[in-house]
């Protein structure tokens, strides 16, 4: 009998070890989620869908996702991005767009202290946009956070 209730102790104890192991990573996750606010002038174009000009906030939900919010009734997207790295780290937050004539596109998200960045892929559109201009370079603007406070 000893040895059962001992087996069923044991048991019991593995299984909160794995839920809390298996736990771990969804915490640690939602932890390393940053939070960034821009103020952008103008109207854009993410991958999928025209954004109006407005405050945003980004959550930097990974480094392959974002999600973008506008405020007020604008809805909210999810971006898919891929890493980038900084020659410099930079000291101030900026989300960066690709301006082709009055078009912008979003390229860019920078937070302060930090040398890894996330970057858009050129969207169908945006490659369209560079054809009909002969190929040219697309003029970089940059536009501060609001708040460059992580979260």
């Amino acid at each position: 009998m000893t040895h059962l209730k001992s087996f069923a102790t044991s048991l019991l104890s593995c299984a909160l070890a794995i839920g809390v192991l298996a736990s771990a990573p969804a915490a640690a996750a939602q932890s390393s989620t940053t939070t960034v606010k821009v103020d952008v002038p103008f109207a854009f174009r993410t991958a999928s869908q025209m954004m109006p000009a407005g405050i945003y906030r980004i959550d930097l939900l990974s480094d392959h996702t974002i999600l973008l919010r506008g405020a007020g009734s604008h809805a909210a997207t999810f971006v898919m991005v891929h890493s980038a790295i900084a020659s410099k780290t930079p000291s101030k937050g900026a989300v960066v767009f690709d301006r082709y004539g009055n078009n912008y596109y979003l390229h860019q998200i920078w937070t302060p202290g930090d040398d890894s960045g996330r970057e858009c892929s050129k969207s169908k559109a945006e490659k369209e946009t560079l054809q009909a201009q002969n190929s040219q370079p697309p003029t970089l603007v940059e536009v501060a956070l609001l708040d460059d406070t992580r979260r």
